[in-house]
């Protein structure tokens, strides 16, 4: 029964295997603001929005409904 237990330490590697740097703490939180302000960035205009599109459309062939 000695083969079927796992050996954890054996099995931990050090370092990265495939050679990609690791990236810090500092690094991770500054790669997901910018990531969070893209995106706030592209659905928050006004010309992506769909729903004002489809009012300014509809007050556009209806111009006595606002």
């Amino acid at each position: 029964m000695r083969g079927l237990a796992p050996n954890f330490a054996s099995t931990h590697q050090t370092e990265n295997p495939r050679g990609f740097s690791e990236v810090g703490e500092n690094k991770q939180l500054l790669i997901a603001i910018v990531r969070q302000r893209i995106l706030f960035i592209i659905f928050n205009c006004p010309f992506y929005n769909s729903q004002r599109f489809i009012v300014f459309k509809f007050n556009f062939f209806n111009p006595i409904i606002f």
